[in-house]
């Protein structure tokens, strides 16, 4: 395993552990636990009703957000400097699709449904996200050097 590879799955699990820490540290250290809920709140609704708790405290992302971040932590084990193909992305994203659509119009999904179409679709994504990161491929010109603007 190489350094960037290393790296890359480093601050996923960083990432991850912020999440946990938020509701265990929450009665130790209010101040981080606040911060942490604070960071996370642009990221995520945080509806009490759409999230997991630990030790007594909601964590600081609903479930759906909670599978894609550590579906994104277990697929950054297996990542590639290539992308797979963008069916792979594709298929991946249906079941939270569905859930998501789903649960606007017909019914109202659960949180082990959310995590679970959140972990295939963050398991998946995590490949395009270290490809790109890894792309040597230097920036496209939007114009040809022949062109006058």
């Amino acid at each position: 395993m190489n350094l960037r590879k290393s790296s890359f799955i480093a601050a996923i699990g960083a990432w991850c552990i912020l999440i946990v820490a938020a509701p265990v540290v929450k009665d130790r250290v209010p101040s981080v636990s606040f911060f942490l809920y604070l960071f996370f709140s642009p990221i995520c609704h945080q509806l009490p009703e759409r999230s997991f708790f630990l030790c007594g405290g909601q964590l600081p992302v609903c479930a759906r957000c909670t599978g894609i971040y550590f579906g994104a932590l277990v697929g950054s084990f297996f990542v590639r400097q290539k992308s797979p193909s963008p069916w792979f992305l594709v298929v991946a994203m249906i079941p939270l699709a569905l859930d998501g659509v789903t649960q606007l119009f017909f019914r109202e999904s659960t949180n082990v449904i959310r995590l679970a179409t959140g972990l295939i679709a963050g398991f998946a994504a995590v490949f395009y996200l270290y490809a790109g990161l890894c792309s040597d491929e230097p920036e496209r010109k939007i114009y040809s050097e022949k062109s006058v603007i």
